[in-house]
């Protein structure tokens, strides 16, 4: 499987899209890191579930988190856990 070419996959990442070439790879924690040839040459190391080396990538797992009744039960409760409003504005005095 390696050294191979992976393409960086999760969107947040900064390298998402780069295509970088995989060497071997490290298990720290039991997280697998590969390592690999960053962008300016210099090595690095990346999740390997944050690249498409196992044959999966993050864009096939995308799709819909909330359908229309879980975004109206969120606007519900986003609406209860939030401050009442004043009526008028805050600090504003009377002055009959």
């Amino acid at each position: 499987m390696l050294p191979c070419q992976v393409r960086v996959t999760v969107s947040a990442h900064p390298l998402f899209g780069c295509l970088l070439a995989a060497h071997h790879f490290r298990r720290v924690d039991g997280v697998v890191y590969l390592v690999v040839d960053l962008p300016d040459g210099s090595p690095g190391t990346i999740r390997a579930d944050a690249t498409d080396v196992l044959g999966t990538s993050a864009a096939e797992f995308a799709g819909v988190v909330l359908d229309g009744e879980g975004l109206r039960a969120l606007h519900a409760m986003v609406t209860r856990l939030r401050p009442a409003r004043r009526s008028g504005r805050a600090g504003a005095r009377d002055n009959k």
